[in-house]
């Protein structure tokens, strides 16, 4: 009892910043901090609009994955005082949902090696391009004097306008509006694409603003409307990615697929503006 009493005393007599100070060094010695800013895509020309809504930094050192951080948070990186290698993947929030993030391998992941004095804070920008095995079937931005590669539904009761600039996104956008007495409004591709089977990176990007919810699928020749998601109101312009790896690959099957938006009336005005859809595939 008496030696545990005395053990006790000693440590009782080390200030409580005398452990701190020793765990805060072993921390600054072998970590310096890396923040990204500005985070941009380059796309080529014919890989449409740059814009994005990455919203992590999926990040791996030495081959080690460390951690997801949110756009703009430091990321400590631990280096032992050598040289290091960092990997980082853009993230993103799969069919929108926060609880569901996940790395956006449609870009091409940014790798440094480096040596930098602990203790520093780093800041530089991280630009990703889109990975060359990226397909794009299909990519809409209202830009071109070719014409627009949306229809108007055989169900729809309405057809479709071009914003005008002050009220588009990006140049030019398309609206669909239903008033008062109407049921249903429905754009579809122009086009059937064929998209790959046993795949889960099948996906559309696109921009949208919305004060009612609409829905997202596809259909193909002799199969149903297969809905992907409901898309929730937005007052101002989102970036939205959405998986259509699971209706591609749902029973019925088809050989190639259109792509639809669909809402429906609710006694107002209820209206979508859509814009830079991408329709793409690894």
């Amino acid at each position: 009892m008496k030696v545990a009493l005395r053990l006790f005393i000693v440590f009782a007599l080390v200030p409580a910043w005398f452990f701190l100070s020793c765990k805060k060094n072993k921390e600054t010695e072998a970590t310096f901090f890396l923040k990204a800013d500005p985070v941009k895509v380059n796309p080529t020309a014919a890989q449409g609009s740059s814009s994005h809504n990455i919203t992590d930094l999926w990040l791996y050192v030495d081959g080690q994955f460390q951690g997801a951080y949110p756009i703009g948070k430091l990321m400590p990186i631990v280096t032992k005082n050598e040289s290091v290698r960092i990997e980082a993947f853009a993230g993103i929030k799969n069919n929108g949902i926060s609880d569901t993030r996940i790395p956006w391998y449609f870009y091409q992941k940014l790798q440094y090696d480096t040596l930098i004095s602990t203790g520093q804070h780093i800041i530089r920008p991280f630009t990703f391009n889109y990975n060359a095995s990226t397909t794009f079937s299909w990519i809409e931005d209202f830009e071109g004097n070719a014409g627009v590669t949306l229809v108007k539904s055989p169900i729809s009761e309405v057809g479709y306008t071009i914003s005008s600039p002050e009220n588009s996104f990006e140049g030019k956008s398309i609206e669909m509006e239903l008033n008062s007495s109407q049921i249903i409004a429905q754009l579809e591709s122009a086009k059937s694409y064929t998209l790959p089977f046993a795949n889960s990176n099948v996906y559309l990007e696109m921009n949208y603003k919305c004060n009612t919810e609409f829905q997202v699928g596809v259909f193909g020749t002799g199969t149903s409307e297969k809905p992907a998601m409901t898309v929730t109101p937005k007052q101002d312009w989102n970036k939205i990615y959405i998986q259509l790896a699971g209706v591609v690959n749902s029973e019925p099957k088809a050989s190639t697929y259109k792509v639809y938006f669909r809402f429906l009336g609710n006694g107002g005005n209820p209206k979508i503006q859509l814009d830079n859809i991408k329709l793409l595939y690894l």
